[in-house]
């Protein structure tokens, strides 16, 4: 999914390359969750909820969680596969007691934006400019509550 759409994603294709299979077993381990959406055996999409910041020094309110690395496969696209990732991720939010959900979105994603906003979240007026590009990522905010009614 990086490979395919390298712009909807914080990670570089190349240090995700990079990266030896211990330190993606360390990552998958931590406290992270990772949902799949899937026909058959066939995987469909992803997301994951990240309930601690993305580094030790990135502190998050103890009510927040972030939502990251959301991706439906192009021909997966416009079936709802994106609002069941969302809708599951809302309801496991709510166990973890992290209803404050927050995530990212490049200014130029227009698509993803207006998923987004079609299910509920909302800009917050957060920006934080994309190191080696012209655009910034866009902070959009829900309450998991308002989330599960979709």
């Amino acid at each position: 999914m990086l490979a395919a759409d390298p712009g909807a994603f914080w990670a570089d294709p190349a240090e995700a390359q990079r990266r030896t299979a211990a330190q993606w077993r360390e990552e998958i381990a931590g406290p992270r969750q990772h949902l799949q959406a899937r026909e058959s055996e066939e995987v469909l999409g992803g997301i994951a909820l990240l309930p601690q910041g993305y580094t030790p020094a990135h502190h998050i309110p103890e009510d927040r969680a972030h939502i990251v690395s959301l991706w439906v496969r192009p021909e997966a696209r416009g079936r709802g596969v994106s609002a069941a990732l969302l809708r599951h991720l809302a309801h496991l939010a709510l166990e973890i007691g992290r209803p404050d959900l927050r995530l990212d979105v490049d200014e130029s994603n227009a698509p993803a934006m207006a998923l987004y906003e079609r299910v509920g979240f909302r800009p917050t007026g957060a920006r934080d400019p994309r190191e080696g590009r012209s655009t910034a990522w866009i902070e959009y905010a829900i309450d998991a509550e308002q989330l599960t009614l979709i």
